[in-house]
């Protein structure tokens, strides 16, 4: 028996320990790149942007955030769902999803929650009901990074950014990824036989593809929703840097974008502002304009994010609108 308080498993005591070694190289990769520039130049830059590139920044988040909840919706018919959730249960999902993506170290807490929240979805509450929603919403994720992976592989292909010449067979190995994990997930439950038995068994959890057609819309909607933040970025960086152009952006942000993704900090925060300053660096933006623009961005996530939050505390998950 362990004492009160403390962790009950070897298990908490990892988790514990994993988000307070993501806080810890979340502030240490802050301290590095604000040791970097003078935050008053940083804050000089960020004056420079216009309340209507802020604003127009902010209106695109919000509409990609409903499309996703459209794509959402749509790989739940396409997996068979046979109670999808109501419109109001759908955009209370995914928006304390969003929250929990962007406050919680890690970005998929939110992921979790909506699949087990949305298990109803496949019948009765059973832990194989509850796998199918989290399966969905796996796929979910897959499909916004193939859908990055394209959107950058493409940019990169129609106009390299300076300096990233001898990217191609990367962004062409992207692509291709991109490509074969779209079809692998549409696809994976009819190639069990051909694969090695320890690829075999997760494989089989993936839930079956019923409807072609709303998986195709899913793709069409993530690929739409990652042009958003492109657009939204770009606006935001145009403010501060007038020489930036569109096409510098459709090639930078779909990689910046791809940071909200990496495990090991709290919302990509670091990670983020990093990879402004090297790829907006190649074009000429000075480093605390690029620190100045992903912060800016940063932004118009925390605030979308921090209005699913708020739902939250008002209409906890448990008892959201129609609760199915």
């Amino acid at each position: 028996m362990t004492e009160r308080g403390g962790p009950r498993t070897s298990g908490e005591k990892r988790r514990r320990l994993l988000r307070w070694g993501r806080i810890a190289i979340t502030l240490a990769a802050v301290g590095y790149l604000a040791s970097r520039v003078d935050p008053g130049e940083v804050v000089a830059a960020w004056r420079r942007l216009s309340v209507s590139a802020a604003l127009s920044a902010l209106t695109l988040v919000f509409i990609g955030l409903a499309t996703g909840m459209v794509r959402w919706r749509l790989l739940l018919r396409a997996y068979g769902a046979i109670d999808v959730p109501s419109w109001a249960r759908l955009v209370h999902l995914y928006l304390v999803g969003h929250f929990y993506n962007t406050y919680a170290p890690g970005g998929v807490g939110g992921d979790v929650v909506r699949g087990v929240a949305s298990r109803k979805a496949f019948g009765d509450v059973t832990w194989a009901s509850a796998t199918t929603g989290v399966a969905v919403v796996f796929i979910e994720r897959v499909l916004g990074v193939s859908a990055l992976l394209t959107l950058a592989a493409g940019a990169y292909f129609y106009r390299p950014l300076p300096g990233l010449e001898n990217f191609g067979l990367w962004a062409g190995l992207g692509l291709a990824t991109g490509v074969v994990a779209i079809g692998g997930i549409a696809l994976a439950p009819k190639l069990t036989r051909w694969v090695p038995k320890p690829l075999a068994k997760p494989i089989r959890a993936l839930p079956r593809l019923y409807k072609w057609w709303p998986f195709i819309g899913a793709i069409v909607a993530s690929l739409i929703i990652h042009s958003l933040n492109v657009v939204a970025g770009h606006a935001i960086m145009h403010s501060l840097d007038p020489a930036v152009n569109a096409s510098e952006s459709a090639v930078a942000m779909p990689l910046v974008s791809a940071s909200a993704f990496v495990p090991f900090t709290v919302g990509g925060a670091g990670v983020r502002e990093a990879a402004f300053a090297a790829l907006y660096g190649t074009v000429g933006v000075p480093e605390a304009t690029a620190y100045a623009g992903s912060l800016s961005f940063w932004a118009t996530q925390l605030i979308s994010a921090g209005v699913g939050g708020l739902i939250n505390l008002w209409i906890p998950i448990s008892g959201g609108p129609d609760d199915r």
